[in-house]
């Protein structure tokens, strides 16, 4: 079995999942014309840090609570550095790593890149301006959902294989972004910081830490 990974893209700010696995299909099969048949597509969620070092130990301000995140695709090694780490800083142990890893670490040379990527997540904002995916609930199939205008917000509606139509709110409750339809994982995708809800507008992934309100 051979797993190829690539075509990044940010959460909730694309919807063309076929045709990455196309392009991902035909870089595999230009270089290894033995592969046969393709078992399983899927994507997944990367945690980028600002500076692309994991934040590995105290979670600021707490002193026994302890996080492991910002593995950007490097979840075996920060696995193992964190069983390490965490370990030694619980049992007060001295680890040469634990200044590097610092979550509360504040990195100049990153600035930069803070900021593009502050403007990137402000730039969805227009998305409240923007007409809807669909101008009637009745174009959207079973199995699929679109944004909604009504009024001068936005509807997230899902219609599931029943042919049961489901609204929610489709702003974010993390800080207010409109999410946006993911049609491979059927899932509400937050295009500002990566919240992820399931159809009916459940939390899957933070930052959010609620689901989508009711549709106005």
């Amino acid at each position: 079995m051979l797993i190829v990974g690539g075509e990044d893209h940010k959460t909730g700010q694309a919807d063309d999942a076929s045709e990455r696995f196309g392009r991902l299909e035909a870089w595999t099969r230009d270089r290894f014309p033995a592969a046969e048949g393709v078992e399983f597509r899927w994507s997944g969620q990367v945690m980028e840090p600002v500076d692309g070092l994991a934040l590995i130990g105290r979670n600021p301000g707490e002193q026994n609570i302890y996080v492991v995140t910002g593995d950007s695709g490097n979840g075996m090694t920060h696995g193992t550095i964190a069983g390490i780490l965490l370990t030694d800083l619980i049992l007060g142990r001295h680890n040469e790593w634990e200044r590097l890893y610092d979550p509360s670490r504040i990195t100049l040379r990153a600035t930069q890149e803070f900021v593009k990527e502050n403007l990137n997540a402000v730039a969805q904002f227009v998305d409240y301006a923007t007409p809807g995916d669909v101008d009637g609930l009745n174009e959207i199939a079973s199995g699929s959902g679109a944004l909604i205008r009504s009024g001068l917000t936005k509807v997230a509606a899902y219609r599931d294989s029943q042919g049961v139509l489901h609204r929610c709110s489709a702003v974010c409750p993390h800080l207010g972004c409109i999410v946006d339809w993911n049609s491979a994982e059927k899932t509400w995708d937050c295009p500002c910081h990566g919240s992820r809800f399931d159809p009916y507008g459940n939390v899957l992934n933070g930052p959010a830490n609620t689901g989508l309100g009711l549709a106005e």
